[in-house]
Order: C-alpha cells, then sequence, then structure tokens
C-alpha cells in the first residue's frame, strides 16, 4: 500500500476535527469580541443611589428606605 489521500497522521477525519474546531473557536472569538464592545455600562439603580448618597444629594433616611425599596427588604 502507498501513501496516498488520508494516509498520514490520522487521515481525512482528523483534518476535519481540526477544520470544525478552528472555526468554532474563531465565531467564538468574534461574538465575545461583540458582546465585550457593545456590552451595557449603565449604572444599576442601587448604584446610582449609592453614588447619590455617597453625593450628599440624598439623606440616610431617604437612602434606607429607597434601597430597601430596590431590595425587596419589608423590614
Amino acid at each position: 500500500m502507498g501513501m496516498g489521500m488520508g494516509m498520514g497522521m490520522g487521515g481525512p477525519g482528523v483534518m476535519w476535527l481540526f477544520f470544525i474546531l478552528f472555526w468554532v473557536l474563531l465565531i467564538a472569538g468574534v461574538v465575545t469580541v461583540i458582546r465585550w464592545l457593545f456590552r451595557d455600562n449603565a449604572e444599576s439603580p442601587l448604584e446610582i443611589l449609592q453614588r447619590r448618597y455617597a453625593k450628599g444629594e440624598i439623606d440616610q433616611q431617604t437612602y434606607t428606605h429607597m434601597r430597601r425599596e430596590l431590595l425587596g427588604d419589608d423590614r
């Protein structure tokens, strides 16, 4: 038997596996970069509340009340 198509390095099956793996990784990388570029940088309501309290825009009583409302804490 001579060295024909598919006789070396595991045959064509292994090449197809690497070919598919390459494309899956490439597509996953592109999707990850796109999601990273277009991620939502908006602050959460709790972060906004904490920032307003830290700046002195609201007092402690208002902060505590609004925080409980946001977190669903009915104490």
